[in-house]
């Protein structure tokens, strides 16, 4: 760990940190400098991905976004562990795929609770304490930073290519808004608030979507890059909407996608 990362002497709490984008966003942000809390549904998978680590720099913490009580918890736990919070990066999510005229309010509902409402209560439960405990001049005066994760599907659709969520869009849109209302109101606090847009990335989420050669080679044909994208890829745009690299920026939709929106 370096002491003089680009997050040095930061405290982020990082969503779904068991596995994909918001694992690989943990270790590109402790190889950074930062203290991190790495917070998950999944037990297990936080213990296998991060246990014996040091815990001055990390800890775990186990919760469900959708939950108001859990995302009050999560986050006063990270406060707790290393005395403030200074990133949130919203990782939390889930797919689902069906087709419209088979969908269940069920299923609809368990895509919006978790990804834009767990968006929503992360984003409130962690500026809270932002708001409380405002950077001051020992912190050099460095803004503080929610990054937000939604994806290129918040602005186009792919479900004629096989790939049917009309959930997963609406849930995603809904993060896009999410993420430009809270850069609004949340700026006088000196809290920037950004989202990044992902194409498809090799995670489990993307597992349906990549499950067969015949699916990979039909997605990355529409990549003018001519692959799919990596984890380390969307945690190197964490990290720089995180930093003071973007301080000047809120409001915006990183897309990170190969190129594939611009066609």
């Amino acid at each position: 760990m370096s002491g003089d990362g680009r997050l040095s002497g930061r405290a982020a709490l990082i969503t779904g940190a068991a596995s994909g984008i918001g694992k690989a966003t943990v270790e590109r942000f402790l190889a950074e400098g930062a203290r991190v809390a790495a917070a998950d549904a999944n037990a297990g998978g936080l213990a296998a991905a991060f246990g014996g680590r040091d815990r001055d720099q990390i800890v775990t913490v186990t919760g469900d976004v959708s939950s108001e009580q859990d995302a009050a918890r999560m986050a006063a736990a990270t406060a707790e562990a290393f005395g403030s919070i200074d990133v949130l990066v919203n990782c939390a999510g889930i797919a689902r795929y069906t087709n419209f005229l088979e969908l269940s309010l069920e299923e609809w509902q368990l895509v919006q609770d978790v990804n834009s409402t767990g968006t929503f209560l992360m984003a409130q439960a962690v500026a809270r304490h932002m708001v409380s405990a405002p950077a001051g001049a020992a912190d050099g005066g460095r803004t503080r930073a929610i990054v937000n994760l939604a994806s290129v599907e918040a602005h186009v659709v792919l479900a004629s290519s096989g790939h049917p969520q009309v959930h997963y869009n609406a849930s995603k849109g809904a993060v896009h808004m999410i993420t430009r209302a809270l850069s609004v109101e949340l700026a006088p606090h000196g809290i920037r608030v950004n989202s990044i847009c992902p194409g498809v990335t090799e995670t489990p989420l993307a597992s349906y979507a990549l499950a067969s050669a015949e699916k990979r080679a039909a997605i990355e044909r529409l990549v003018p890059l001519g692959r799919v994208g990596r984890p380390e890829d969307i945690a190197a745009a964490a990290l720089f909407l995180a930093s003071e690299d973007a301080s000047y920026i809120t409001g915006e939709a990183l897309v990170v996608d190969g190129g594939f929106m611009v066609q």
